[in-house]
């Protein structure tokens, strides 16, 4: 019978905690997307490819959703099964509240190693693809602000123009280019022109060559003097650098291993290695610590939730949620506090990552232990 209650008691959490979840993933999607809407909205993209940007980015949003989630779900099913007296005819059935707290805290557990796992190598690949997604997008704008019968700007120094161009502007129809250059400006026409793309196999970023046919080139020699040079192709390269940029390597997309040997190099061999810089060994450092807290602090949201949403048949705790948002509160204003102190090194990082979990779990405590006289 007690077996049956605690799969009773879980199965009420689960339903809240999954639309939560869901909800605070949508809630941080909204906010990205509206960042990307242009480079969307601009390029013509399968459905597959956005699908999977958005896979990508919203699996990187769980470690920071989830604990919130099982927080506010856990208040939410206790206050629920106190107004429904639910709670109250267990205890009266001889439940305690520490069996009525462990299907909670064996629902958090799951998340809290499911989260651990993620962080090791799932979540650092999917930001991996991401930035590499985005940088593909960023790379095939070139060929969609291409439009005939309008000025092209977006390579620096160079402005384009072409009377007809097909699709992206791949293939075009007498063609204006005009460099500003710091001995002279100097102008290119030619009869067509056609853009080739070469794509870098690791970055998926996109190298363009516009290749002009037919064409002459009018520029200033040193001496001040006009020239004009006839041609049957000139190769332009427009985009020359872009094959080489590979993603840049952030802190978040090195699996836990990785920034384990990160952090145990000298900062020469960072740099040479990862490149990274004094600022990107603290990131790298506060990023490994935070990972593995993320993995205890669905744990304690938990166990505070449960805490925080058991009220009293007169209301006691009725104001369940705004305690527990002002602990929130309380915990991110210390975290950031202490991590802040950290980047100075007045602290080491550990302290600032788990000290504010340890003030959250002694609230959490403080309230279950006032539990004890609703018995």
């Amino acid at each position: 019978m007690r077996l049956l209650l605690q799969r009773y008691l879980a199965g009420q959490f689960i339903m809240p905690l999954i639309v939560s979840t869901l909800f605070f993933i949508c809630f941080m999607l909204t906010f990205q997307l509206f960042r990307m809407t242009e480079m969307l909205v601009t390029r013509d993209l399968s459905l597959s490819f956005v699908l999977s940007l958005l896979g990508d980015i919203s699996l990187t949003f769980i470690p920071m959703s989830l604990p919130i989630a099982v927080f506010f779900s856990t208040i939410y099913c206790l206050n629920r099964f106190c107004s429904d007296s639910e709670y109250i005819a267990m205890r009266a059935g001889g439940m305690t509240k520490g069996r009525i707290l462990t299907p909670f805290l064996l629902t958090a557990g799951l998340l809290s190693v499911s989260v651990y796992h993620l962080n090791q190598e799932i979540i650092p690949h999917s930001q991996k693809e991401f930035a590499r997604k985005i940088n593909l997008l960023i790379s095939s704008g070139m060929l969609a602000g291409i439009k005939e019968g309008q000025f092209f700007n977006e390579i620096p120094n160079v402005t384009m123009f072409a009377t007809r161009a097909t699709k992206y502007g791949r293939n075009l129809e007498e063609v204006f280019l005009h460099f500003k250059e710091e001995k002279g400006d100097r102008v290119i026409q030619a009869a067509r022109g056609e853009l080739i793309p070469e794509r870098h196999a690791d970055s998926g970023l996109e190298r363009l060559t516009l290749k002009l046919f037919d064409g002459n080139i009018i520029g200033r020699k040193a001496d001040g003097e006009i020239e004009k040079i006839l041609f049957k192709q000139y190769d332009f390269p427009v985009s020359q650098n872009q094959l080489d940029l590979k993603v840049s390597l952030k802190e978040t997309m090195l699996s836990s291993s990785e920034l384990a040997k990160a952090l145990a190099m000298t900062p020469e061999e960072a740099e040479a290695k990862y490149r990274f810089n004094k600022k990107d060994l603290f990131n790298a450092r506060y990023e490994y610590w935070s990972r593995k807290n993320g993995a205890v602090i669905c744990f304690i949201f938990c166990f505070l939730g449960f805490a925080l949403g058991i009220k009293g048949n007169r209301g006691k705790g009725a104001n369940s949620g705004l305690i527990g948002l002002i602990s929130l509160i309380i915990y991110y204003a210390l975290f950031f506090s202490l991590v802040s102190l950290a980047r100075k090194g007045s602290i080491p990082m550990p302290v600032a990552v788990f000290v504010p979990t340890l003030v959250l779990a002694g609230i959490g405590f403080r309230y279950y232990s006032k539990l004890d006289w609703q018995s």
